[in-house]
């Protein structure tokens, strides 16, 4: 009897092990979830907004809590509303579901918030009928306008629990008396307002409270306020996205700033802003609001027929709320928590870990109360048992050789079956180290046995797929074909192996693609009877080839398809109506970006990337939905216009010009966009997708040529004028290289005494071939080619050279304008070279006055301000050319750093003969005396436009009835003559000759250097 503790331990393990298999048995035998006989039920979740969102994680969370028997199996899409709110995004959304759940595989629908419940109303009448629709999130009578007159719709109504947060307050301080409410003027925060007064109608608000509202203010000067509060008093906080001055901050930003000024509590209605400086109160809790509408849903559908889900299901309004309070804002304030009650949550409080972890500890003890004791009943029977082992081995002495005997065939036996073991062992390891499903196909019993990566790819048991009608009932339909085809031909002896790729469902309805293969034994009578094989997941494999395709086809930069991928589209478009009989109406709209390469240049291309997408998605949705964008390449799109009347391309086109009016806001940079439009049609301008993009080219080339932003479409001739312009810019950079330009000036006189105040730098080409070239023409042509730059240096050059020449002959102190290109005003280094020519040529800045014109304002205007007033500074004087030839804004005028106004010869020709140009230029005129700045009139011609200028208080006048441009050679004999003719002029004055420069269009008004 020494051994009795070892035989009753041993009684009691056996008695143990005997229950748990007896429990395991029991559980075994019961059906999976007690429902063996239910079938799975399916439930589509759509969540109005995207991942991360607070709100809609919390509502996420709390359905996914109630909804976790095995036989509910909920299927979840973000619409991710809030971030792109567009239809496009639903249409793809609502084709997804529709092919991965058809209709008859979804038992309920269940959304949070408004666009999901308006989404999935769509989705029962289009495809899934009256299957029932648990809404959450929505107001109720929000959620009953939406869904009046719709069967099977039940939900959960969203509702702030004002009344006992306010109850909350006061339980926490007896001696509160002053509520503020923190709201602003918004909707949502007005509506706050209303109901706050429907309780206090009720007679909810608790006794002796008095309500007061804090004034709609700027931050800064709210935070005073509340600084200021009196000890009685608390805030309740409604919405406060937006001060008085539309400064926005998000709501726990807000709460930080106000809670660390506020010298009373504040208190809220949503959990979100717990933690973020909130005192507490009954929040309105995402979670248990999601947890109260899968509660819903899960009532629903447990074992309720579909029948009784198909009629009028009543809403109904559970409690979304949790009573929370934050512990330092507790002891910072002095809150009673006592008084407050039972408390869902508390944040923020000190850790302890007895307070913590108390009934652990108690446990602990009391575990090592029990081991101690069992040690002590252990060491006594060990030293008992010691004492039985040595009279049992004296007696194992006695039997000698048998024993030996029996040992050796015990060692025997205990080696073949560890040999065994390891055998089996291996077979197992082998299984389960493999990447890969492992199976066996028995096909007189229909017997499939899987082993492997069943669960973890599948997410099934392996059990669940014991047959081939189970294993092919998880192949997607348009696949199932394909399979049964290649097992037939390997059965058939077609084939000597089994071997094909498929997508198979996995639990979540997901599918994935699997490569399988497999080979089957045969019977003497060539019959088969077992077949082994492996699925292999190749999903990566797929979505990488998916990957690399959509790289083919799509561009990386701005999504849009690209040169193949149009090419494609166009020839299928072709062809298609070819093959129908019919010649549908098909137009290209090739869009270039008037000078991208000066904004790429200048501010980088990380700039001019960002202006590329913004540019993309612009044109996108200018130009309409069904509309194909594609991009070639730079700052070049393609749009097709198909199956339209033959007028929409020029509609498209107008939309698009319409849509590039305002300014793109790229790195705090504004730049103002213009694009220039080439239109080919089919069959006219081409009958293949190449003849028409070269021609829409070309067509956009000749758009450029008349002026930019403008739109233009093909026409034959325009190939010979492509071919002319290739020749003019040929011709060009060899001018000047030999040093063909040259430079006459245009003088500039003062129409009081009329002396000559300037003169202007005009660029002149006399080609060998081609003959006089006007600037209107290659102009352009350099600006495109980047001539423009070394050109523009050259004319800044000769002709600050030339005012140092005229300053020596003794004609005065003269003044040089000269005009800049928008390319030359782009370069970053612009501002250094002019003041290093300057510095090389002598003459003092306040000499030079650059022209500048308002269509250079379209690239970057902050960048472009920043350089003249850089000028501005040096000395150097700013004239703004051809006004009222571009946008003509009074903003310019008082923001943009310049001296002098110049008026196009567009106003002058009619300002004596009528009275409301001369009006035009009279208020012209007034204006930019009031900003202090000097007008100048160009392309004057008669005595008539002088007298009438002079009259209106026109400071300057250039044009032919002055004199035509000069070559330098002429000047000394231009100012003796003008000195003898001066004094015949009308209201001039006579006084001493003093010459200045300025100047800038000849007779027809056309762009010069």
């Amino acid at each position: 009897m020494t051994d009795w503790p070892f035989r009753w331990a041993a009684t009691w393990l056996r008695g143990c092990a005997l229950l748990m298999v007896l429990i395991s048995t029991m559980a075994l035998s019961l059906p999976a979830g007690g429902r063996a006989t239910a079938p799975n039920r399916t439930v589509l979740v759509l969540h109005s907004y995207h991942q991360g969102y607070e709100w809609t994680d919390g509502q996420a969370a709390g359905i996914a809590q109630a909804l976790t028997a095995p036989d509910r199996l909920p299927v979840v899409h973000y619409l991710d509303w809030k971030r792109f709110p567009n239809l496009a995004g639903l249409d793809q959304l609502r084709a997804l579901i529709a092919h991965r759940h058809p209709k008859g595989t979804i038992d309920a629908i269940l959304t949070t918030d408004d666009a999901a419940l308006t989404f999935a109303l769509d989705l029962r009448r289009e495809i899934y009928g009256p299957v029932p629709l648990i809404h959450g999130g929505v107001i109720g009578s929000t959620a009953r306008r939406l869904t009046e007159g719709e069967a099977a719709v039940t939900g959960v109504d969203e509702a702030k629990d004002i009344e006992g947060t306010l109850r909350m307050a006061q339980a926490a301080n007896p001696n509160l008396r002053r509520l503020y409410i923190l709201r602003d003027h918004t909707e949502s925060g007005l509506a706050l307002d209303g109901e706050i007064e429907k309780l206090a109608a009720a007679g909810r608000i608790p006794a002796g409270l008095t309500r007061q509202f804090l004034p709609d203010l700027p931050f800064a000067q709210l935070e005073e306020n509340l600084a200021t509060l009196p000890v009685d008093s608390a805030v309740l906080l409604g919405t406060y996205a937006t001060d008085r001055d539309g400064l926005v901050l998000p709501p726990e930003q807000f709460l930080d700033l106000m809670s660390q000024k506020s010298s009373v509590p504040i208190y809220g209605l949503q959990d979100y802003l717990l933690g973020h400086g909130l005192a507490g109160g009954s929040l309105l809790s995402g979670q248990e609001h999601g947890r109260a509408l899968g509660e819903l849903a899960a009532t629903l559908l447990n074992g309720a027929p579909a029948a009784d889900l198909s009629a009028d299901l009543p809403a109904e309004r559970r409690s979304s709320v949790v009573k929370a309070m934050d512990h330092q804002q507790v002891e910072r304030f002095g809150l009673d928590l006592s008084r407050v009650g039972p408390l869902d949550l508390l944040v923020n409080k000190p850790f302890s870990f007895l307070e913590s972890y108390r009934w652990l500890v108690v446990t602990v003890g009391i575990v090592i109360v029990m081991l101690a004791c069992m040690v002590l009943v252990l060491a006594f029977s060990l030293r008992q048992r010691r004492a039985a082992e040595a009279a049992l081995q004296r007696s194992n002495l006695a039997l000698g050789d048998s024993r030996r005997e029996l040992q050796c065939r015990l060692d025997e036996l205990t080696a073949s079956q560890q040999a065994l073991r390891e055998r089996e062992r291996r077979m197992r390891l082998v299984a389960e180290a493999s990447r890969d499903i492992i199976w066996t196909w028995e096909m007189t019993a229909d017997r499939r046995v899987l082993s492997g990566r069943v669960e973890e790819l599948l997410g099934v048991d392996a059990a669940s797929i014991d047959s081939r009608a189970a294993w092919f009932d998880r192949i997607h339909p348009e696949d199932r074909e394909r399979a049964e085809e290649a097992l037939r031909r390997h059965l058939a002896g077609e084939v000597p192996e089994y071997r094909v790729e498929y997508r198979v469902r996995h639990r979540d309805g997901n599918y994935l693609w699997i490569s399988a293969t497999g080979k089957a034994l045969f019977d003497e009578e060539g019959r088969p009877t077992i077949m082994a094989g492996s699925y292999t997941d190749i999903t990566a494999d797929k979505r990488q080839q998916a990957w690399l395709d959509h790289m083919a086809h799509f561009d990386p930069l701005t999504g849009l398809p690209n040169r193949l991928m149009l090419e494609k589209h166009v020839d299928g478009l072709i062809a298609a109506d070819k093959a129908a009989g019919n010649s549908r109406p098909l137009a290209l709209l090739f869009l270039d970006m008037d000078n991208f390469k000066v904004i790429n240049d200048s501010f980088g291309h990380k700039a001019g990337d960002e202006l590329l997408m913004a540019v993309a998605m612009r044109a996108r949705s200018a130009a309409g939905d069904g509309v194909f964008i594609a991009r070639l390449g730079g700052d070049e799109f393609v749009i097709v216009v198909h199956g339209a009347p033959p007028g929409d391309p020029a509609e498209v086109a107008g939309r698009l010009e319409q849509g590039f009016a305002a300014p793109f806001l790229v790195e705090g940079q504004h730049f103002f966009v213009t694009c220039s439009v080439g239109v080919a049609r089919f069959p006219w301008d081409g009958r293949c997708f190449d003849d028409l993009l070269q021609n829409a080219d070309t067509a956009m080339y000749r758009a450029k040529d008349s002026g930019r932003g403008r739109t233009c479409t093909f026409t034959p001739d325009m190939n010979r004028k492509v071919v002319e312009r290739m020749r003019l810019l040929s011709r060009a950079r060899l001018a000047f290289e030999r040093g063909d330009f040259a430079l006459h000036y245009q003088p500039q006189v003062t129409t009081a005494d009329g002396r000559v105040r300037g003169f202007e730098a005009l660029a002149r080409w006399t080609d060998a071939e081609l003959g006089p070239v006007s600037p209107d023409r290659f102009i352009p042509a350099c600006e495109d080619s980047g001539l423009i730059v070394p050109l523009g240096l050259w004319v800044l050059e000769t002709a600050c050279t030339e005012a140092m020449a005229m300053a020596a002959r003794g004609i005065g102190d003269v003044t040089m304008s000269v005009n800049m290109s928008a390319v030359q005003l782009a370069q970053h280094d612009f501002v250094p070279q002019v003041l290093d020519i300057l510095a090389r040529t002598g003459l003092p800045p306040h000499r030079l006055e650059l022209e500048i014109t308002e269509s250079q304002m379209i690239g970057s205007l902050d960048a472009a301000i920043e350089k003249l007033k850089e000028l501005r500074h040096a000395g150097i004087q700013i004239a703004l050319d051809d006004f009222g030839t571009g946008y003509s804004s009074l903003t310019y005028l008082r923001t943009l750093p310049i001296n002098t106004l110049k008026l196009d010869k567009a106003f002058i020709d009619d300002v004596h003969r009528r009275p409301d140009a001369r009006n035009l230029v009279a208020s012209i005129a007034r204006i930019a005396r009031d900003l202090s700045r000097t007008v100048v009139a160009e392309g004057v011609e008669d005595e008539g436009q002088w007298d009438a200028l002079s009259q209106m208080g026109c400071e300057l006048i250039q044009g032919y009835f002055v004199s035509r441009p000069l070559p330098a050679g002429r000047i000394d004999r231009f100012m003796a003559a003008w000195e003898v003719r001066r004094s015949s002029l009308p209201n001039v004055a006579r006084a001493d000759v003093v010459v200045g420069l300025s100047g800038r269009t000849d007779r027809s008004g056309r762009p010069d250097m």
